[in-house]
């Protein structure tokens, strides 16, 4: 009876290692993701600008999820708007920085939140007298840059169906773009998240002179995202295990303090 239970289990223990290790070999094999990151090396040269710090922590941010996954990654510039319409069609995998909206969550899965972001409206500070609250804009002598399809809270939404307060509003389809704009004296503010306008403010000490942060628009966690019709949903999962692995770990912890981050 002893022989046969021992018998038994080893031929359990051999039967679990031979399908435990045809698994790994799985996950690995295939599983290759494409990402966006909103500039790329090149058009920042082509701008005139230093390529952001927080270009090589995202990146950063997304091997610790690829890796973890046993994935590939591969990582792609292009301006926010047109990113949001290839993950919407599933022609990119992977997004980070996304506000949840329930218009986004109708195709993208929100695989875990990385830091706490906290959208500033940053402004000259010859006309800060001038506003007092998000409404105020429409007050102003100049434009305000923002990034195209970016979500900045409820308060935010609502103004731009109000043709005064969206007419103050400058485009930019992406953050070199709202910053190019702001250099060449083509908006007199722009919203930003605060840890931008601080690294900018480093880098660029001659803006820094002449602008302020005022308001906070907005305060909540962003998400890394994966299509819904680009991934499949068991990849998805897979990747939502591997951030809950690594979210909070040193390693994670390390990225964010680098640029003053936070998770709370």
């Amino acid at each position: 009876m002893v022989k046969t239970w021992i018998g038994a289990s080893c031929w359990l223990l051999l039967v679990c290692l031979l399908s435990w290790t045809p698994l790994t070999h799985a996950q690995t094999k295939g599983c290759h993701l494409v990402a966006h990151l909103n500039e790329s090396p090149d058009q920042v040269q082509q701008a005139g600008l230093v390529l952001p710090r927080w270009y090589d922590l995202h990146h950063r941010l997304l091997k610790l999820l690829t890796d973890r996954a046993h994935c590939q990654l591969t990582v792609v510039g292009s301006p926010w708007p047109r990113s949001l319409a290839l993950l919407e069609r599933g022609e990119i995998h992977l997004m980070l920085t996304m506000s949840y909206t329930k218009e986004r969550e109708q195709f993208a899965d929100f695989i875990g939140p990385h830091y706490m972001e906290e959208s500033v409206l940053v402004l000259d500070k010859q006309y800060v007298g001038k506003v007092q609250d998000l409404r105020d804009i429409i007050l102003l002598p100049g434009s305000i840059g923002v990034l195209r399809d970016a979500y900045y809270g409820d308060e935010f939404a609502a103004l731009l169906k109000d043709p005064q307060f969206s007419e103050r509003l400058l485009f930019a389809g992406s953050l070199t773009q709202k910053l190019n704009m702001l250099q060449r004296g083509r908006v007199i503010g722009m919203v930003e998240d605060k840890t931008q306008f601080l690294e900018w403010s480093r880098t660029y000490p001659d803006l820094a002179e002449r602008y302020v942060q005022m308001l906070t628009l907005y305060r909540n966690p962003v998400y890394i995202v994966a299509s819904k019709k680009g991934v499949p949903l068991e990849l998805r999962q897979r990747l939502k295990q591997a951030w809950s692995e690594v979210y909070g770990t040193p390693e994670h912890l390390k990225i964010l303090q680098e640029f003053g981050w936070s998770l709370h």
